[in-house]
């Protein structure tokens, strides 16, 4: 496209912007998943693969309640690539009980507060990033 063509295009265009002939599009954004940075103590996670996990994000905050389902990914290590499972994340996390800077990284959808993944963080666990 030569210049003058490209220019009379964009005439074309702004001229029917201008008339109202072309309306901006305007994309409805809405949030598909939120997250929790929490501490070992800020968490409980449930012992059954379809639960609730209660989380208290501050220590003013009422507790939220999220729902476990057999669908949620468990992982013992951020950047790990295949799920561990629930069963080696919760011994992982029983077994960091004295562990300080341990986190819990909780997944979840805000409109049905279905939790997609947990991620366990134990300092000095290694990591697979």
């Amino acid at each position: 496209m030569n210049r003058r063509t490209r220019t009379a295009a964009l005439a074309c265009v702004a001229t029917l912007f201008v008339a109202g002939a072309v309306q901006p599009v305007s994309a409805t954004l809405r949030t598909i998943e939120r997250a929790y940075e929490l501490t070992r103590n800020q968490v409980q996670l449930p012992g059954r693969p379809e639960g609730t996990l209660t989380a208290r994000p501050c220590p003013d905050c009422k507790p939220v309640v999220l729902r476990v389902t057999p669908a949620t990914a468990w992982y013992q290590r951020p950047g790990n690539r295949q799920p561990d499972g629930q069963a080696a994340v919760l011994a992982a996390f029983r077994a960091a009980a004295t562990s300080t800077g341990t986190l819990v990284y909780v997944y979840y959808e805000p409109q049905t507060r279905r939790v997609k993944r947990i991620v366990l963080d134990v300092p000095g666990a290694g990591s697979n990033r």
